[in-house]
């Protein structure tokens, strides 16, 4: 099952510290997501982390910078995809330069788009599907998530108000991941959080990619 955590959009105290514990304790993909930063303090980011760490990033900005650093992949948002030939190209750039291909992803917010884009890449982050403490609901029932996801296997990835409990109704649900965010970044201690969550994957049998 996938596992993804996305970076929060700020810099809380000891974000470093805890990203690092989590790509060197079993966590195969982080989403740096850093919407306010420029390209050079993205960069500068980047270099906080050993070359195995970056291995495991997957940008959503500034896709040239994986022309000079070793990272997983890009993330194209709504906006990117409005750019089909821009995004290959860089896609075909990077992969040109590493020898290797690259991970591509995107996000959705309705069934439909998740659809139209479900070929296009190694996997789509369908959102919100939980309801999370602040009150933003779920837009999608269980039961229809159920019957369409059969149509769509192992590239749908669950995000939006998931926790430690939200693994096992994903996986019910016939998600082929989950992402999470706000979760670890909201809570006091974010590494104990994110050990609770690695522990509920064994506990379940999942085997995480």
């Amino acid at each position: 099952m996938k596992f993804i955590v996305i970076t929060p959009s700020e810099s809380p105290a000891n974000e470093h510290a805890t990203i690092s514990h989590m790509l060197k304790n079993g966590l195969p993909s982080l989403h740096v997501r850093k919407p306010t930063f420029t390209k050079d303090q993205l960069v500068a980011y980047i270099e906080q982390f050993t070359d195995e760490e970056q291995s495991k990033m997957v940008l959503h900005s500034y896709h040239q910078i994986l022309l000079d650093y070793d990272l997983k992949g890009l993330h194209l948002s709504k906006r990117h995809r409005k750019l089909p030939f821009k995004s290959w190209l860089n896609k075909t750039l990077i992969e040109l330069r590493m020898g290797k291909k690259i991970s591509m992803s995107t996000s959705s917010k309705s069934l439909s788009s998740m659809a139209d884009n479900y070929k296009e890449f190694e996997y789509v982050m369908l959102t919100p599907v939980f309801t999370d403490p602040k009150g933003h609901r779920a837009s999608f029932s269980a039961p229809l998530l159920q019957q369409v996801l059969r149509s769509f296997p192992d590239k749908i990835v669950a995000r939006g108000g998931s926790n430690a409990e939200s693994i096992e109704k994903a996986r019910d649900m016939g998600f082929a991941g989950i992402a999470f965010h706000n979760f670890f970044w909201d809570h006091e201690n974010p590494i104990a959080e994110y050990d609770r969550v690695l522990d509920k994957f064994n506990q379940l049998g999942l085997r995480i990619s």
